[in-house]
């Protein structure tokens, strides 16, 4: 490989960026390294740092291209003057060659690749050339795609083609290859492949398929531990004419660690203390910045020209950010760990709201069944898109993080409700990862890192009832919920008969006596049950003007609308009466929220089924298509709601709650919560009108 040459490379585009990098992750000895290696790429800022989590000093540097943002006719010039042309190196340039040209087959199945040094000498190497190839693709097209570019780049006698026919065919829906690495200045003669989308129950059924010769409890142990904290997983195997023990597992969140704190938590779970650097470790979970003009000395030059050719409201900024970690896995070693520090020159768009479109709008009634369908399918296309890989639905960020078992509950059992074939694979997605989040005797929780309680079972509860899904798994619902039992009838979050204080990560000062009280909300959702106790103690709990109040919501209508529920399932000529002032209280709410500029949604969903609860076929039923135009003209685009579910979380000890002020409240982020609430009172309205 020739030397770097006198221009302006990617060092002299990021040149604050490699000075100022904390010696935690770079030392002074591998930082020289690291500059050599950044002199050699050309000057576009989008690369990432692969940093290994244990004492070893190599610190990687992987450079990223892409087909429809860069000028890959210049990339090519530059790699051109940089490489000798011989050996790898020319195998290299007839790829980068073959890439450039617009009317090639590289160039249009091919969006974007990845060059990687491994920086360790003072020698340059050839880079590692991953590439990725088009996600519409199918798998035929990927198997004869990926033949077709290797046997041109490097040769017809590589001892992987098979082997990877194989892998690409054994690929079960949704998984499919998404890179194919090359292994320069390694060995050519093995073959990187990325599977990414493969399910959690998918895995070992795949790699027994391929030929993988090292299954065993311990690799099944780590599996579970990854599908069940990480988003998103990528399975990373190296072939040749067999698959190498060798087997990685590229770990992404969908948040960064200051608000998704399963990073940290991941990294504890590995139970690698004696061989982690914990500096280094608190460095990277704080690599998140965005960094603008002004805040650095050398501000990149090219992006000044960039700017020049850009609108008024349109300017760059520098984003650092963690990708991803990467867990490897080898028998009989001990696992290893690296980190991908990203950063990226981004462009952000200051948009002019335009206000015409923000007004209330006239709108046509929606009274067909058949209309309501399509914004219902909309929607749980949104859903289904909205899983993580392990199969979980997420959402509020809370001290603890963002809910996973919760929420996941909550959403599969209203979209179970749905009865469609298409939710089918998710909602056993979603049974087969909260199955390994189980408590024994406790139930499930918020997330992993919090107890069982008695609101995230019930949910459970009945998700596994409306699905029949609870097979040879030795649980007693009952028994679990009935250790949350007051002796009024009421359900409690976390039961009285274990301390919470014992447990929490948090001072021994602390009380849990709110936290520990029968809660409207939480026994609302257990009465659908149909449990007498939980019935008597809501009659007992509704206000003189019709609502129950909420302990962990923002207004009245999600207790309300549970327990409106409950009541009309168990029996709704006994219990008229409250029905009827819950019916009456919901018409006065209805209007009010109507009436109001932005009407929120996940309010009016619960009103609509509580209106839906009154027996008579045309009272309010001027009312109910009201909220249900207002819900139809709310989806946004991408097929959901906004995020108008709104939790809060008093103090744990604050028994008089109900006149708390400045309680912290919390939206569902990712808008999974308030869609499903609002899919399944459209569902119910739709089952209305043909009733």
């Amino acid at each position: 490989m020739l030397q770097a040459a006198d221009e302006y490379p990617l060092l002299g585009a990021a040149k604050d960026f490699f000075c100022t990098l904390p010696e935690t992750i770079v030392s002074a000895p591998q930082l020289d390294l690291l500059k050599k290696a950044a002199a050699f790429f050309p000057p576009i800022i989008r690369f990432a740092l692969e940093c290994r989590l244990n004492k070893q000093d190599q610190v990687d540097l992987q450079f990223c291209i892409r087909r429809d943002e860069d000028d890959l006719a210049s990339i090519l010039s530059w790699f051109e003057r940089k490489l000798s042309g011989n050996g790898e190196d020319q195998l290299l340039l007839s790829f980068l060659k073959e890439w450039a040209d617009k009317n090639s087959f590289y160039h249009k199945s091919i969006p974007e690749i990845f060059l990687e040094l491994d920086v360790n000498s003072p020698n340059l190497n050839v880079p590692l050339l991953f590439f990725e190839l088009e996600t519409s693709l199918t798998s035929t097209q990927r198997k004869d795609y990926s033949l077709f570019i290797l046997n041109n780049t490097l040769g017809k006698n590589k001892p992987y083609y098979k082997l990877l026919e194989t892998i690409i065919e054994a690929c079960p829906d949704p998984a499919y290859l998404a890179y194919l690495g090359i292994l320069f200045s390694r060995n050519n003669d093995v073959l990187r492949v990325n599977i990414k989308k493969l399910p959690y129950c998918s895995v070992v059924p795949f790699l027994q398929k391929t030929g993988y010769k090292w299954l065993s409890k311990e690799l099944e142990y780590w599996l579970s531990l990854i599908y069940t904290y990480a988003d998103r997983i990528t399975l990373c195997i190296d072939i040749g004419s067999e698959i190498y023990p060798k087997i990685g597992f590229e770990c992404f969140w969908n948040g960064q660690p200051s608000t998704e704190t399963y990073w940290k938590d991941f990294i504890e779970k590995l139970k690698l203390d004696s061989i982690l650097e914990k500096d280094k470790i608190k460095t990277i979970l704080e690599w998140n910045e965005d960094v603008f003009p002004g805040k650095i000395e050398n501000w990149p030059s090219h992006l000044w020209l960039d700017s020049l050719g850009k609108s008024e409201s349109e300017f760059t900024y520098l984003k650092k950010w963690i990708s991803h970690l990467k867990l490897s896995y080898q028998p009989e070693n001990e696992i290893e760990i690296k980190a991908y520090l990203a950063y990226e020159s981004l462009w952000m768009s200051q948009n002019t709201i335009n206000l015409d479109s923000l007004q209330k709008q006239e709108n046509q009634i929606y009274d067909e069944p058949q209309e309501l369908e399509k914004v219902i399918d909309k929607g749980i296309d949104f859903l289904l898109s909205n899983q993580t890989q392990a199969g979980w639905w997420k959402d509020f960020h809370l001290e603890p993080g963002t809910s996973d078992e919760w929420v996941t509950a909550y959403v599969a059992y209203y979209l179970s409700n749905l009865k469609t074939q298409k939710t089918q694979k998710s909602l056993e997605k979603a049974w087969d990862i909260l199955k390994t989040r189980y408590r024994m005797n406790e139930g499930w929780g918020y997330n992993a890192l919090t107890r069982g309680d008695a609101d995230s079972t019930t949910w459970v509860l009945h998700f596994t009832n409306s699905e029949n899904l609870i097979g040879n798994l030795d649980i007693c619902f009952l028994s679990i919920v009935e250790k949350h039992i007051s002796e009024d009838g009421g359900i409690v979050t976390y039961a009285k008969r274990r301390s919470l204080e014992k447990e929490a990560l948090v001072a021994t000062s602390v009380l849990f006596n709110g936290w520990q009280i029968p809660h409207n909300c939480v026994t609302a959702a257990y009465a659908l049950t149909g449990k007498q106790h939980a019935i008597d103690y809501l009659i007992n709990q509704q206000d003189k003007d019709g609502f129950w109040y909420g302990y962990w919501w923002d207004g009245y209508e999600y207790a309300t609308g549970l327990a409106t529920e409950a009541l009309y399932s168990k029996n709704a000529e006994k219990y008229k009466k409250s029905i009827e002032s819950a019916i009456n209280w919901a018409t006065h709410e209805a209007n009010r929220i109507l009436n109001a500029s932005f009407p929120n949604t996940f309010k009016l969903a619960f009103l609509l089924r509580i209106l839906l609860c009154d027996n008579s076929e045309k009272e309010n039923s001027i009312l109910k298509q009201k909220i249900t135009t207002v819900l139809i003209n709310s989806q946004e685009q991408q097929g959901c709601w906004k995020s108008d579910a709104i939790l809060r979380s008093p103090n744990s000890n604050d028994r008089n709650h109900e006149n708390g002020k400045n309680i912290p409240v919390f939206k569902d982020q990712m808008k999974n919560f308030t869609t499903v609430t609002v899919l399944d009172a459209l569902n119910k309205y739709a089952l209305s009108l043909i009733k």
